[in-house]
């Protein structure tokens, strides 16, 4: 079986994770066993995700809520940030109002941290109807603060899920990284 390995940071570096708006930490879950990674934080208010955050990962301190983080806390202390920020009012589901509505907004929030934290790399999931409701927003703020970002709509049908929700996912680096994204495929004698 193929298995594919992310070799943006090389064999044996292990990172820091950083999971922002984390849910039940789905997106770091996926992102940790792509880079060498480990959940060392997570942010999430929400009582029944903090409950399950807990039980999953028991030695990452749950920073609670977005609006009220002190990023410099986090300084030197993360390598990666993942976030899927709040789709209600970016779906098509949602108010549509875009990424500046009172639920979206945090988007800002987001930002503040990659701006302060500075880490290697970030993860960012939203739904795709963010395509028209705020990502000239997310990639001029990414820009802004000094990171390139490449983003991608993927259909849940490409993951065997069984509906038609397309999500959106976007990986950004500082620029003046001298890193290029890479994906390296192998042969997996145990998978």
């Amino acid at each position: 079986m193929t298995k594919y390995v992310c070799t943006y940071f090389g064999v044996g570096v292990f990172l820091e994770i950083l999971e922002l708006c984390a849910g039940y930490g789905g997106l770091g879950m996926a992102v940790a066993p792509l880079i060498g990674g480990r959940i060392a934080y997570v942010a999430e208010s929400a009582p029944g995700p903090s409950a399950v955050l807990a039980e999953r990962y028991p030695d990452a301190p749950n920073l609670g809520d977005i609006r009220e983080i002190d990023w410099t806390q986090l300084v030197g202390k993360v390598d990666a940030i993942t976030a899927g920020f709040p789709c209600q009012d970016i779906s098509i589901a949602g108010s549509r109002v875009g990424i500046r509505g009172t639920r979206s907004g945090v988007w800002v929030n987001v930002l503040d941290g990659i701006r302060t934290v500075r880490p290697r790399i970030v993860f960012l999931e939203n739904v795709s109807n963010l395509r028209t409701r705020g990502l000239e927003v997310v990639l001029r703020d990414l820009a802004e603060v000094g990171y390139s970002a490449r983003w991608i709509c993927i259909r849940a049908t490409a993951a065997s899920a069984p509906h038609l929700r397309d999500r959106w996912f976007c990986i950004a680096t500082p620029e003046d990284s001298d890193r290029e994204f890479g994906v390296q495929r192998r042969r997996s004698p145990t998978c």
